[in-house]
């Protein structure tokens, strides 16, 4: 087993990047911060990633650690980061799946009915107007990522903003949509209630 001051010897004597820091580390760590990426992600394999992804940080960023502190709570900071990245990411990916879903409007047993078609085109109506009411800061964010399918770091750089405000306005931009087709669903509800 490393002991404390050991480690923090070698990780004085490293050079970002250094591979025996990263292993150093990994030796250490490793099953913590597996088991702390596990608890936030929910599943093993993203957690691997995570965890992995931690070390390669740390190593790259010794800079960031301040002698005398716990380099446990260092690595879990640099963790829960990543992991987070990764929810965003997910919930992203989720919510786009979604709005796919209801643009392509595909039913799982075939066809669509010819009221489940109307229903469909005027949902894909909806979210086209709604995209088209959006002011351009959100608007073209959606557009990007949606229509060209370009990821988070494309679209910052292509619109010169960092990538946090990206995702804050797609964010802005999804809560609107959701709310209109939240809206529309009940609408929907209603009118089917009445016919019956």
């Amino acid at each position: 087993m490393i002991r404390m001051a050991r480690l923090e010897e070698t990780i004085r004597q490293s050079a970002p990047g250094d591979p025996l820091l990263y292993e150093a580390l990994m030796v250490k760590y490793y099953n913590f911060i597996n088991r702390l990426s596990y608890s936030i992600l929910g599943d093993p394999c993203e957690a691997e990633d995570a965890a992995q992804e931690t070390f390669i940080k740390a190593a790259a960023h010794l800079g960031d650690y301040q002698f005398g502190t716990s380099i446990k709570s260092w690595l879990a900071k640099i963790a829960i980061n990543i992991c987070r990245d990764k929810l965003r990411k997910l919930k992203t990916r989720k919510r786009l799946q979604d709005v796919l879903k209801l643009l392509s409007w595909q039913t799982i047993q075939g066809s669509p009915t010819p009221e489940e078609a109307v229903i469909g085109n005027e949902r894909h109506k909806i979210i086209q107007a709604e995209i088209d009411r959006l002011d351009e800061k959100h608007r073209l964010p959606v557009l990007l990522r949606y229509g060209q399918g370009m990821p988070i770091s494309e679209i910052a750089e292509v619109l010169d903003v960092n990538e946090g405000t990206v995702h804050s306005r797609l964010h802005y931009a999804h809560l609107k949509l959701r709310d209109r087709l939240n809206r529309f669903e009940h609408e929907q509800g209603l009118t089917k209630e009445g016919l019956e």
